[in-house]
Order: C-alpha cells, then sequence, then structure tokens
C-alpha cells in the first residue's frame, strides 16, 4: 500500500544536446560477429521426468533469427555461429561440459579486438555445495547443466561435467581479454522457493532439484541431501549483502577492470531462488512449439524493435511479462546495459519487410514474433523510404510462423485490392494498424477434496459472469490448467505449504498469477474472497469487483506493446529515496529493485519533443488495485519533478509503477486517467473503429468485447506510451 505525499513542481527547461559516437556501419563492417548456442534436452543421468522439449527449439529460433534476421549491416556468417544441440538442424555436436569448453576456448583463440560475441545457454539449471569452501557467499554453487552430466558422489568432485558458474566466467573473461564484447542470456534456473497452488498443464520448470542428481548408496545420498538443505537454510538465499537480487553467475566485476577487456552484458532468466518456464508459444496458436519463455520473449521483443539498447530490451522483457500477468520469475540483467544490442545504430525502427511474390504467393519475412497474426494489416509501399499515406494498397496476413508471414491484398482503406502482379517490384510491407486484445483468459478453479461444493459454486458463478454484459471486463473462461493469465483455485489458507499457525480455515476463492504460484512470505497474500456458501450474490458482487480491477491493470500493461513514443521525445525516470539514507537512486524499468515502508518514490520527466504531452501516474499494487497519482500536461522543454508517494506496511508483494504519456492535440483537454482507479467505473460509450493511443486508453474502462486497434500514421494521430516501472514491496528488515 502506499500514501501520496508533496506536490508538483513544473520547471522550463533547454533541451540536452546530443553527444556524438562512432560510426556504427564502419564498426560493423571491421568486425566479426560470433555466436555460441547451446540446447540441452535431454540428460541419460536423469530420471525422464527431468528431460526438456523447449533448449532445442531455442536453438532453432535464435540459430533462425542471427542468420537472417539481425538488422544490417549485422551479419553472422553460417560459419561463425557454432550450434551445440541434439536434432536441430545445422547442430555442430551434442551440448557435452568438454564440447561446450572446447566452444568457448575456439572463441578466445580466434576473436579479435572489438569483435561481437553472443552466448546463449537454454537448458536445467541448479545448485549444489560449494566445492571450495568460502568461494560462494550463500555456501551454493551455481551450475549449468550440459546432457553428458552423472551423479554427485562427493562435495570435492560435485556434479561431474557441470559447468560451474567459476567456469563459465573464466571462460567469458579469456574472451573478453582478446578485446570482443560478449552478450551472453542463460534461460535456466537453480531453485524456487515458491509454492504452486494449481497445476498447470503445458509449463515446465527448467530446474532440476539437487536430490535427483546425487548418486552413491541410500546413506550417502541421505548424507549429501542433508548438507544441501542444511547449507540452504542457513544462507540469505537470492540477495546480495545489499539486499539487492542476486545473478546467478557471478560474471561482471565489481572493481575496475583494464579498458582493453571486452564488455560483457548478462541476461539471467530468473534469480537464484526462482523457477523459469517453457511452454507452448506464442500462445493461442494452434499447436505451437515450446519454447523458454525468456527466449521467446527476448527474441520477440528484438523482432519489434532491433535498434535498442540492452537495458531498453530487459525493459520490455519485464514489461511483456507484467502484460502476460506474470509475478514469477523475475529476469536480471547486468553490465553494460546502454550499450546497443549488437551494436546497432540509435536509429528509428520501422516495422516493415520485403514482399517475396513466388509461385502466386506472397510473403513477408517477419512473423508472430513480430505480432503480425492473420488479420493483421500492412500497407504497401513502393519503397522502404515510402510514408503510409504513399501506399498503394494493403495485405492482411493469412498465416504465420515465427519469423514468416503469408500475405494476399485486400481492400481496406477505401483502395481496393491488388492483383500480384500489381504489387511493385522491390515493394515493402509495413505495419498499418497496432491491435491489443484485452480479453482476460482466467483458467477455472479444479475440484479440491473437501471443497467440492464451494469448486461448483464458484464455477457457475463464473458462467454467470462470462456471459453477463456491462460487467467492466471481458474473460475467457478455460478448463483448470491450461494457459491462462489468471488461475482460480478454491482452497484454505491453512492447507497451504509455510501458512501461518493462525491461517484461517475457511473456504476461499484465490486470485493466482499465469504460474499458478501462491507466495505467504514477506507478508505477502493473492488476493482472495471467503466463500459463503449460503451468499451466492455476496460471492458474485465480490468476484465482479475483482475482475473488474485485474482486468484493468492488466490492460494497462498490455497497452505497453502499443507505445510509439520513444526515449529522447519523453524521458521519464523515477528515483526510490531510502528511509535511512540521503539522496536518490534510480528506478530501472530494466531491473526489479526491493522497497520496504518509509521509502519514497519520486519521479522526473522530461518533454524534448516539440508538442504538449500528458502525463498521468498510476500505481498498480500487488492486489491488482490502481492508484491514480498525477495527471499533468508538460509543454515541449518541460520537466516534471514530483514527490509521489511513500511505502506504508499494509500490504507487500510485487507491484508496479505506470507512466502513461499522451501527445496532447492543441487547446484539448488534458488526458486525465483517474476514470482507471479501483474506486470507479467509468460509465462510458464510444463509437467502432478506435483510432488513438487515448482511444486504446478509454477502452481499458469500457471493457471492449474485441481487441482494440489503432491506426498508424506519418503524422496524424496522437503519440502514446505506457511505461513499467516492476518493484517488490517486503517488510522492513
Amino acid at each position: 500500500m502506499i500514501k501520496l505525499t508533496r506536490r508538483t513542481l513544473l520547471v522550463g527547461t533547454s533541451a540536452l544536446m546530443a553527444a556524438g559516437t562512432v560510426s556504427f556501419r564502419a564498426l560493423a563492417a571491421s568486425r566479426t560477429y560470433h555466436a555460441l548456442l547451446v540446447a540441452c534436452t535431454e540428460y541419460p543421468a536423469l530420471p525422464q521426468r527431468n528431460w526438456l522439449i523447449g533448449p532445442k527449439n531455442d536453438a532453432g529460433l535464435v540459430h533462425e533469427y542471427l542468420l537472417k534476421n539481425v538488422p544490417d549491416p549485422v551479419r553472422f556468417a553460417p560459419e561463425n555461429v557454432t550450434l551445440l544441440a541434439k536434432d536441430v538442424p545445422g547442430a555442430n555436436g551434442l551440448p557435452t561440459h568438454a564440447a561446450i569448453k572446447a566452444a568457448l576456448a575456439d572463441l578466445a583463440a580466434k576473436v579479435q579486438r572489438d569483435d561481437f560475441v553472443y552466448l546463449h545457454l537454454s537448458g536445467h539449471g541448479a545448485q549444489q555445495p560449494e566445492r571450495v569452501k568460502g568461494d560462494e557467499t550463500d555456501g551454493l554453487d551455481e551450475i549449468f547443466l550440459p546432457v553428458d552430466i552423472e551423479k554427485w558422489i562427493n562435495r570435492d568432485a560435485g556434479v561431474p561435467n557441470a559447468l560451474v558458474d567459476n567456469e563459465i566466467g573464466d571462460a567469458l573473461d579469456a574472451i573478453r581479454n582478446k578485446g570482443a564484447f560478449v552478450w551472453a542470456v542463460f534461460d535456466c534456473c537453480h531453485s524456487g522457493t515458491a509454492t504452486r497452488a494449481v497445476e498447470v498443464d503445458d509449463e515446465l520448470e527448467r530446474k532440476v532439484e539437487f536430490a535427483d542428481l546425487v548418486g552413491g548408496d541410500e546413506a550417502a545420498r541421505a548424507a549429501a541431501i542433508k548438507t544441501y538443505e542444511d547449507t540452504v537454510a542457513s544462507a540469505s538465499r537470492g540477495l546480495d549483502e545489499n539486499g539487492a537480487r542476486k545473478p546467478a553467475f557471478n560474471l561482471t566485476p565489481t572493481g575496475g577492470e583494464p579498458i582493453t577487456k571486452g564488455k560483457l552484458v548478462a541476461f539471467y532468466a530468473a534469480q537464484t531462488v526462482e523457477t523459469t518456464p517453457e511452454m507452448p508459444l506464442p500462445k493461442g496458436t494452434t499447436d505451437a512449439p515450446r519454447f523458454g519463455l525468456f527466449t521467446f520473449t527476448i527474441l520477440s521483443k528484438l523482432a519489434e524493435n532491433p535498434n535498442v539498447t540492452y537495458r531498453q530490451l530487459g525493459q520490455a522483457v519485464l514489461q511483456q511479462y507484467s502484460a502476460d500477468s506474470r509475478t514469477r520469475p523475475t529476469p536480471l540483467f547486468e553490465g553494460e546495459l546502454d550499450a546497443r544490442v549488437f551494436g546497432t545504430d540509435k536509429t528509428d525502427a520501422v516495422m516493415q519487410w520485403p514482399i517475396v511474390v513466388k509461385d502466386g504467393e506472397a510473403t513477408i519475412g517477419a512473423g508472430l514474433l513480430h505480432r503480425l497474426t492473420p488479420g493483421s494489416k500492412l500497407a504497401i509501399l513502393p519503397s522502404a523510404l515510402s510514408s503510409l499515406s504513399d501506399a498503394v494498397g494493403y495485405l492482411e496476413v493469412q498465416s504465420a510462423k515465427n519469423l514468416e508471414s503469408h500475405v494476399k491484398p485486400v481492400e481496406f482503406e477505401k483502395k481496393p485490392a491488388l492483383k500480384l502482379t500489381d504489387i511493385p517490384a522491390n515493394a515493402y510491407a509495413r505495419v498499418a494498424e497496432i491491435a491489443v486484445d484485452y480479453k482476460l483468459t482466467v483458467a477455472r478453479p479444479a475440484a479440491t477434496k473437501g471443497l467440492e461444493k464451494e469448486a461448483e459454486l464458484v464455477n457457475s458463478v463464473l458462467d454467470e459472469l462470462a456471459a453477463a454484459k456491462e460487467t467492466g471486463f471481458n474473460i475467457e473462461l478455460v478448463d483448470p490448467g491450461k494457459s491462462a493469465e489468471l488461475r482460480f483455485a478454491v482452497m484454505r489458507e491453512n492447507a497451504i505449504e509455510g501458512a501461518a499457525k493462525d491461517a484461517s480455515d475457511k473456504p476461499a476463492l484465490w486470485f493466482l498469477p499465469a504460474s499458478g504460484d501462491v507466495t505467504l512470505k514477506d507478508g505477502s497474500k493473492p488476493p482472495l474472497i471467503i466463500i459463503h456458501p449460503d451468499d451466492r450474490q455476496k460471492l458474485v458482487d465480490a468476484t465482479t469487483r475483482n475482475l473488474r480491477t485485474i482486468f484493468r491493470a492488466t490492460g494497462l500493461s498490455r497497452l505497453a506493446a502499443a507505445s510509439d513514443y520513444k526515449p529522447e521525445d519523453v524521458d521519464v525516470q523515477f528515483q526510490v529515496k531510502r528511509r535511512d539514507k540521503d539522496g536518490l537512486e534510480p528506478l530501472q524499468a530494466s531491473a526489479v529493485p526491493r522497497v520496504s515502508p518509509g521509502d519514497e518514490v519520486h519521479v522526473l520527466a522530461k518533454n524534448s519533443s516539440d508538442q504538449l504531452v500528458d502525463i498521468n501516474v498510476l500505481y498498480v499494487g500487488s492486489d491488482y488495485s490502481i492508484t491514480h497519482i498525477v495527471a499533468e500536461r508538460l509543454a515541449p522543454q518541460a520537466t516534471l519533478e514530483e514527490g509521489l508517494l511513500a511505502f506504508t506496511d499494509t500490504s507487500f508483494g510485487m507491484e508496479r509503477m505506470i507512466a502513461v504519456l499522451t501527445e496532447a492535440p492543441p487547446e484539448s483537454e488534458k488526458e486525465d486517467l483517474s476514470f482507471l482507479a479501483q474506486d470507479g467505473v467509468a460509465s462510458m460509450t464510444r463509437g467502432l473503429g478506435p483510432a488513438s493511443f487515448s482511444d486504446m486508453l478509454a477502452d481499458i474502462g469500457a471493457a471492449p468485447p474485441t481487441r482494440s486497434v489503432m491506426r498508424l500514421a506519418d503524422k496524424s494521430g496522437p503519440k502514446g506510451a505506457v511505461m513499467i516501472f516492476p518493484m517488490e514491496t517486503v517488510p522492513r528488515a
């Protein structure tokens, strides 16, 4: 929970001068781009229940992206991409410990100064008692598991053939010592402390319990497991000495480095106490293959906009997790985050691709990763430099794979459907509208032993609400365990693992995130409704209120996908003032900081554009409540500085600061999003065919029956953006 503090101060300021940069194209032409892709799926030494499916799909997708879809003039030549995987076309061998170490050593031997190295590891991670005592602050080694691991027998040897964090760090140091830039992505996890209250059919966690890694006789196994459990019990898990989140592999130095050493960026799918899943992706696609959630989200955000910094990419990943109602896992990003991905130019990304007409069909080199789905509309432009007003016709996506779509000409925007033969040579297809589907997919509660009547009552209420009109939300019900953004569970609090001694024994309807996890530690608790079997209307009313609030919170997060402001237009920064410290520390959108009661949040926003911009700041609590904090209009070159809120001790969990930016037409009323607050539902009607970002915001309050669409244009139509800054509120130690 929060309390509001202070008041707004608007200050006019001058524009910042842009600093000159080294020509990217000159650098790209002189450097070599290397990649090592590791995908571990089958583990002969482990039970088959521990085998994975997604890593080989991750590797295939990344391999295809690097070879065909990176922005010019970046080029990963096939001979410079090493793929270690089983049953993946183009693989160079199996991802054994020796093969991975040899590939890393080969990179260290052949890279030159300013070369670029991309490393991607997908598979199982785990933890083991540290082999060298005192080597780790928590007493545990984080390890990545190649396919040829063997059983743990003794502490000195550890898990045979596992890649220990120090090994990985040393191998990357050898590459960086040659002056190469390294970007490493780890789509694995090492442990998990959350309790899954409901089963999720189509998700598989990428972790292995230590007990599954231990060999030897029964007594030796018991002793090894006890050593591990004792170490875990005494460790400050997942956090460093300052209470900040700790990455799985300690790759970045804490002190100074030689300026000749290459820089490093590391992306981690989860912190050390979390699990990360693989699942069929994209969601809602029939017979979709399994991918690691982290890998697929990174690639989809890169496909949408490759000209970003690593920090902006991390922010986009976290925003997508928020849009998908995922409070866990918490990806971590560290290193040279303000460098540009692959060293690309700081240029505007345009969602357009050459149109290929062959054998009576038209295709484009973009697909599901670029948010193109059947029905998406694209303008046919004579050249890549044409404006949308020069469109000679339109295409509609008929079918889409991850990186390719089949399209056909259609009548749209008062232009007739062209014949394929009439599409100009060297024409481009550019996205003509952005669609955001606000529908909230909700998984029904499964029958719980002893609570069958309560579950039946809840399901009848959900059927009523799904069919009702003017509820303020739009939901789609799916069976228990199916893919969903929100999951219901009927259970008693005292039946949950880790519940307090005084936990309630009353049946309750729990509102759980997509993962199905329920966390009762650090004072957090998911929203719930006590079920009174003899008062059905009370359950209807309470469920309606909660669904309305959740619908708005998730809708606001999803709208981040339609943002078209850029940092150089309007810069928004949130800063945290710790209760026991002076000064302000930045709240990075690419990180998830921990805050406690008494800490404060401040905002600093600068409008560097030549247009009026409205800014609204909202706070979304862990219970999905929405507090509207401020609405201000920023003149060109103006700055907003404000102390926004202070945290209290009334609720804890994953929460979000959200900044909403909308371009303000001259003499228009100020955009005020207070109607999105929890204590009121806007009663509003509007015509079909939403045309602006403001209309899409209004849709969240109006609960549209279909997806909301914003038409794109060169200059007409106000721009907008939603920026999400996640944080975790925890009790003060």
